[in-house]
């Protein structure tokens, strides 16, 4: 292979590169405009009295595990109600957000599970953790486009602890989360929200 054949196909990798990094600034970009009007939709809120929230349905329930003690969870749905002509009501979650404590209060967790407003599509999760109420705070972000991960933050999860990392995030040996395991977080939340959120049709 000549040079001249080497240097077009280096430039043209480069290129690709390039407009694949382009193409996750803009999704990503896209996800953080989403996650923003979300709060634009969760003041859907005719009433004066606060404590009445328009499409909002929070599910706590408490468990005690063998071996763990107490565990808490807590988790809030929002969604719209599209009408057309054939639904009357038809609920389309587009955030969800999940609280816990597990071992009577020792882990604190918290996450939120943003979706496309109109496909219910994943786009994004917040994930943090902590021990105790002093101990110290992890933050993870993931961005998905079309069921991909897209981009994780940080780049490399590092094991917390006893080489464990809490609560719930699977780690492949380079420190990336498991794609399937946080789709299924985000399937779980929305199947939870259908079953408990009717749909109604005109007839």
């Amino acid at each position: 292979m000549d040079r001249k054949l080497i240097l077009i196909l280096s430039m043209a990798l480069m290129a690709l590169c390039m407009a694949a990094q382009n193409s996750v600034e803009q999704r990503v970009n896209v996800i953080r405009q989403a996650y923003a009007n979300r709060l634009n939709l969760m003041q859907n809120q005719p009433y004066d009295d606060e404590d009445q929230r328009v499409d909002q349905l929070t599910i706590a329930y408490n468990r005690m595990y063998p071996g763990t003690g107490l565990a808490c969870f807590n988790n809030t749905y929002y969604w719209t109600d599209d009408e057309n002509e054939d639904y009357m009501l038809k609920p389309v979650i587009y955030f969800a957000v999940e609280r816990s404590t597990m071992n009577s209060g020792i882990y604190h967790s918290y996450r939120e599970f943003l979706y496309d407003p109109e496909t219910e599509e994943p786009m994004f999760m917040l994930v943090t953790t902590q021990r105790g109420d002093d101990g110290k705070r992890l933050e993870y972000r993931f961005y998905f486009d079309k069921g991909k991960l897209i981009r994780q933050t940080p780049d490399k999860i590092e094991p917390v602890g006893d080489d464990e990392v809490w609560p719930g995030i699977e780690v492949d040996n380079d420190g990336h989360a498991s794609v399937a395991q946080l789709l299924n977080e985000f399937e779980f939340h929305r199947k939870n929200f259908h079953n408990n959120v009717d749909t109604y049709s005109w007839e």
